[in-house]
């Protein structure tokens, strides 16, 4: 049986994060571009967090998307309905000489489900890949998407492509003779990470649709209070936690450092790094290393933890927030604790980012009172094998 794609499709997430051309990610610090150089970006609309409803099960896509979430045997009622079959622990059902099969797991709450044809020639599989591409863009889920990457190696060349249209228009150029390996990736403000991926080469012949939620079965929201108080809108640092895959809220620590500078129009960053052969760390302090302001580990088999700041409180949710001012009111900072712009289509990120913590009263009180850039760092606990569930953006104001 094939390996849990937990691990199978995990590395290629984490490597191409920095790439996807709706990711918010921190910007490569070996090729930094200057800070005050604000690219000109159309605002895009706030995310509307519906609840998350599934569409009725009318094909693969919206059968596998059912699972997800569900109890494990509702799930496997659910594949024994439409023709799948229980053999150990695969489902399989075998059409006009195709065979498909599924695995789900683990047992009790479904967190992920895999479908996936092998051992078939290109023209065969390519049908395959393009009906569970429309699938997923004609369901309800693909217009809750955050980020989403199109990825083509096709006879060894690689091709751009950043949209779905461009990316199914291209796949009609393609000759059943060529060797491929083909996939899209994203993930959607429910934490549901999707892969569609076709590999077609000397040894590897596979098709496969994933879908993996490691929060499936959690509230959406740690917190449905505010716990905000009056002390902590008079303090020198705010550090606001936003999730990496949702862009949700995920509370507030605010803190006093010693001997704060007022000079300036950025915060002074102290940074400290240790990238993970197993285990790594990240520190970040201001303006001396008396100061701590964040501390983090970094497994590359594992997931870290974040040391300091302890735990996070509730801030308080208001109706409305604030335009998007741009990258030279809001950016990155990398490893070396340096501001550094990115891309256009990266910013895309910043803004979300910005737009979830604007709507924050006690984002709008430090930002209302500084004259420094706000910075954002991207948290990375697990890395390697790593599980984006894991990761946040950690984002300092200064007032």
């Amino acid at each position: 049986m094939k390996k849990n794609t937990i691990t199978h499709y995990l590395p290629a997430f984490v490597g191409l994060f920095l790439m996807f051309c709706l990711a918010a990610c921190t910007p490569d610090p070996t090729d930094p571009v200057p800070a005050d150089s604000d690219s000109t970006v159309t605002e895009i609309p706030p995310i509307d967090y519906t609840p998350e409803v599934n569409d009725p099960v009318t094909n693969d896509f919206t059968m596998l998307k059912a699972c997800i979430g569900s109890n494990s045997g509702d799930a496997a009622n659910l594949l024994t309905q439409n023709g799948f079959i229980l053999n150990e622990d695969l489902y399989t059902k075998t059409v006009e000489n195709v065979t498909k099969n599924i695995s789900i797991w683990p047992s009790g709450i479904v967190k992920q489900g895999e479908l996936y044809v092998k051992g078939e020639e290109l023209p065969v599989m390519m049908p395959i890949f393009k009906q569970w591409m429309q699938e997923f863009h004609a369901s309800s889920a693909f217009s809750k998407l955050v980020r989403a990457s199109y990825s083509m190696r096709v006879d060894g060349n690689n091709q751009s492509v950043d949209s779905y249209e461009a990316f199914m228009s291209a796949l009609e150029t393609i000759s059943p003779n060529s060797k491929v390996s083909i996939s899209f990736y994203g993930n959607d403000i429910y934490a549901n990470v999707y892969e569609i991926y076709i590999s077609a080469g000397d040894y590897d012949h596979w098709v496969e649709l994933n879908i993996y939620n490691a929060r499936a079965g959690q509230p959406s929201d740690e917190f449905t209070e505010s716990d905000l108080q009056e002390a902590d809108l008079h303090k020198t640092i705010l550090i606001s936690k936003v999730d990496y895959l949702t862009f949700r809220p995920r509370g507030f620590y605010a803190m006093n450092v010693q001997n704060p500078v007022s000079s300036g129009n950025e915060i002074p960053f102290v940074a400290q790094y240790q990238a993970p052969a197993d285990f790594g760390w990240f520190k970040l302090f201001y303006q001396t290393t008396d100061n701590l302001l964040a501390y983090g580990t970094i497994g590359w088999m594992g997931c870290g933890h974040l040391e300091f700041p302890e735990s996070f409180r509730a801030g308080q949710k208001l109706n409305s927030g604030l335009p998007y001012p741009g990258q030279s009111k809001i950016a990155f900072i990398n490893d070396e604790g340096q501001y550094c712009t990115v891309s256009a289509a990266q910013e895309v990120g910043l803004q979300r980012i910005w737009q979830t913590l604007s709507k924050q009263e006690e984002f709008q009180h430090y930002y209302s009172n500084t004259h420094k850039k706000v910075a954002v760092y991207l948290y990375t606990p697990s890395m390697g094998l790593g599980d984006p569930a894991d990761w946040y953006y950690l984002v300092f104001t200064e007032q």
